[in-house]
């Protein structure tokens, strides 16, 4: 039998740090954490004022098809991001986000058995057969957003040049949307959706967390929406939203390191930093003006010689 060295490191017998968590050592800590969550907040509020953001909403004036102007205070350079925006509308809640099948969204079929995932969007007048399962089934894909949008300049009526292309994640695009083999027949009473890798597809299919959300349908990745120039966006309306009180919005955006415009962990960072500073003060205070004596550390058990 091996035996190990008679050494304090193999032996376990290294000496431990016991910190004492006096007010003094305890203190300046607090003040430091309470600079760098103010500082952390400040800097995140000045980067997002350099956010550009115009939002209209569409759905209470817009029938079938509509047009919406758009003027922009200042030029707005690329990349601008062109978002929907949904609101009252629970894509988190828990049936809704169960109801769909990654299997067959990765081009699997999916035998009847199988999408018991999808319930209650399963099959086309609910017949237990593979053949009348839905592609894709589920209540996310059935309740895919079918509104479409044009921009142009209204005084060419030429288009801007955003592109649909690139505002799915690649790490959906590469591995969780496959067109299955064969393609749905886009005409078959079953078919949602005939493309599982259209773009706005998957990023409907990417639920939101919150009950008012925006989504991502065009970018302009190079020039720029010009300052005091008219924009002309083409809706075609076709997403009902008033069943639960619901509105529809347009959004356009820029943005910098930290984003788009939104100040929730700006608040969050300042709310704490201000916190911790007013208790670390109110610490402070005790311990000047009411403060206890210490005991003496030498009589502690493990700080003997």
């Amino acid at each position: 039998m091996k035996i190990p060295p008679n050494k304090k490191f193999h032996q376990q017998k290294m000496g431990g740090k016991n910190p004492l968590l006096t007010p003094k050592c305890v203190l300046p800590f607090c003040y430091l954490f309470s600079a760098i969550f103010l500082v952390l907040a400040v800097t995140l509020f000045v980067s997002i004022s350099k956010v550009d953001e115009i939002t209209q909403r569409y759905d209470k004036d817009c029938t079938t098809k509509c047009n919406i102007t758009i003027e922009p205070t200042k030029d707005m350079l690329a990349p601008v991001y062109f978002y929907y925006q949904l609101t009252n509308y629970h894509q988190n809640h828990r049936k809704y986000i169960k109801s769909r099948s990654d299997k067959q969204l990765r081009g699997e079929t999916l035998s009847y058995a199988d999408s018991s995932v999808c319930d209650p969007i399963r099959s086309y007048d609910d017949k237990e057969s593979a053949k009348e399962v839905y592609e894709p089934c589920g209540l996310v894909a059935w309740s895919k957003f079918n509104d479409t949008f044009t921009i142009m300049e209204e005084s060419t009526q030429k288009s801007v040049g955003f592109t649909e292309k690139g505002i799915a994640w690649e790490s959906d695009l590469d591995e969780k949307f496959k067109n299955p083999d064969p393609l749905p027949d886009p005409d078959s009473p079953t078919t949602i959706q005939s493309n599982y890798q259209d773009e706005h597809f998957i990023v409907w299919m990417r639920v939101a967390p919150l009950p008012t959300f925006r989504k991502l349908y065009a970018i302009l990745k190079t020039g720029k929406l010009e300052k005091n120039k008219k924009y002309t966006i083409q809706i075609e309306n076709n997403y009902p939203v008033h069943q639960f009180e619901g509105t529809k919005s347009i959004a356009f955006s820029t943005s910098t390191w930290i984003g788009g415009k939104n100040a929730a962990i700006s608040w969050c960072y300042l709310v704490i930093g201000l916190l911790l500073l007013v208790l670390s003060i109110s610490f402070t205070l005790k311990h000047l003006l009411w403060g206890r004596e210490l005991g003496n550390s030498k009589y502690l058990s493990w700080n003997k010689n």
